[in-house]
């Protein structure tokens, strides 16, 4: 079974910054693509398999801002020495329940 094959949704390429809170900890990352329940987080600065995230972010078209709360649950090399970090969401309010899917069905008609 490939990777695709194990994903719930499909994920949608996006480049947007994203901001990455854990523990006392703050830094910033690009997030590299979305879906309903996870997404793919490209940094410099690898966060420990299993940790707590909280992340916030602008995705266009959708209004306003989006936060989620996930744990980080794969790790790889990025490009240029960073970091990828695929993280499952756990907890999302309905109000950024409601951007993801609007910037999913945006990304479905283009």
């Amino acid at each position: 079974m490939t990777e695709l094959d194990r994903r719930r949704r499909p994920r949608f390429k996006i480049k947007v910054p994203v901001q990455i809170s854990y523990g006392q900890e703050r830094m910033t990352g690009l997030l590299m693509d979305l879906c309903r329940d996870a997404a793919l987080i490209e940094s410099g600065t690898p966060i420990a398999l299993g940790s707590e995230v909280v992340l916030a972010a602008e995705l266009p078209g959708t209004g306003g801002p989006v936060q989620a709360v996930g744990k980080v649950v794969r790790l790889s090399p990025g490009p240029g020495g960073n970091h990828d970090m695929a993280v499952l969401f756990t907890d999302l309010s309905p109000a950024a329940e409601t951007r993801i899917d609007y910037f999913i069905e945006l990304q479905t008609r283009s």
